[in-house]
């Protein structure tokens, strides 16, 4: 049986999904595994599934990039993405520059 975690940050919870999201498991299943471990620390469901598909988008970063992203530039970057591809949802904006839904 695996021993609890006491003492996690949640970049390296983030980690965690980093790579078994590399491993190609599903947000369920790592969530699964994560509580198992982080028990009552784990970060929400809802936070694997979103990091998860961060991932698979290709977001590197396990850090708290948007809090030092300024607003003109995330402006560049949405600008850059839609005249790139006008196709281009708002749900596949915000995993591409990481910002929540209501901030695009």
């Amino acid at each position: 049986m695996a021993f609890a975690l006491q003492n996690s940050t949640i970049e390296e919870q983030r980690s965690v999904i980093r790579f078994l999201t590399a491993e190609d498991e599903k947000p369920a299943a790592i969530h699964r595994w994560m509580v198992t471990i982080y028990r009552e620390k784990c970060v929400s469901d809802k936070s694997v599934r979103k990091w998860s598909a961060c991932f698979r988008a290709g977001h590197e970063s396990v850090g708290d990039d948007q809090a030092r992203q300024t607003l003109s530039d995330l402006i560049d970057k949405v600008d850059d993405l839609v005249r790139s591809d006008r196709r281009v949802t708002l749900r596949m904006l915000t995993l591409k520059v990481d910002v929540s839904y209501g901030t695009m």
